[in-house]
């Protein structure tokens, strides 16, 4: 009888723990992360978040949404839908920077796919022209057959359907030669 009490205590433990979602939030460098999001009726779960550091100044905090815990080759095939988080850091970001580094990110993710897309890559670098400042976020949301769209502060700035495109542009940090690769780990939850 004790036995059977026991086993059916651990069985409801562990069936109530399957069934428990978490509700927190992440801190990070004064930005509360969410633990998910919303975007066009799709729930994403947070992954993971880091900052992205260069020359031992922090520019932004950066993190990943996804619905399930995929590779990082699988979020960039864009089967699914995905959603990278840019939270500003710092008031030495430009647009002008931010334009640069968005640029340079393209170069190494694409290689010789550069000139492929380089009018697709004009157009979403185009869309930071706007002054940029401290507090500032920027996300990039990536659909399945709507492409990935660019939001500063939640309002819509640009979109591109095109899969090649898409891939590229997320493996700026989570492809084989990313921005940075604790940044890729992190936001990866590994």
């Amino acid at each position: 009888m004790v036995t059977l009490m026991k086993k059916l205590l651990l069985s409801s433990l562990i069936i109530a723990g399957t069934f428990a979602a978490p509700t927190y939030a992440l801190d990070i460098a004064d930005i509360t992360i969410q633990d998910q999001i919303v975007i066009e009726n799709n729930q994403q779960q947070l992954r993971g978040a880091g900052i992205r550091s260069k020359f031992f100044m922090d520019l932004y905090v950066c993190s990943l949404y996804n619905q399930s815990p995929l590779t990082a080759d699988e979020i960039m095939a864009g089967e699914t839908p995905a959603s990278i988080q840019m939270n500003i850091l710092s008031s030495m970001i430009t647009s002008e920077k931010l334009t640069a580094s968005m640029e340079e990110g393209f170069e190494n993710s694409a290689g010789d796919e550069l000139p492929q897309i380089q009018d697709m890559v004009n157009q979403f670098t185009g869309a930071f022209s706007e002054p940029v400042s401290e507090g500032d976020q920027f996300r990039i949301v990536s659909l399945p057959d709507t492409g990935v769209s660019l939001y500063k502060n939640g309002k819509q700035l640009v979109t591109i359907n095109n899969e090649q495109f898409r891939r590229i542009l997320l493996g700026i940090w989570l492809g084989d030669d990313p921005l940075s690769d604790d940044l890729k780990e992190e936001m990866m939850g590994e």
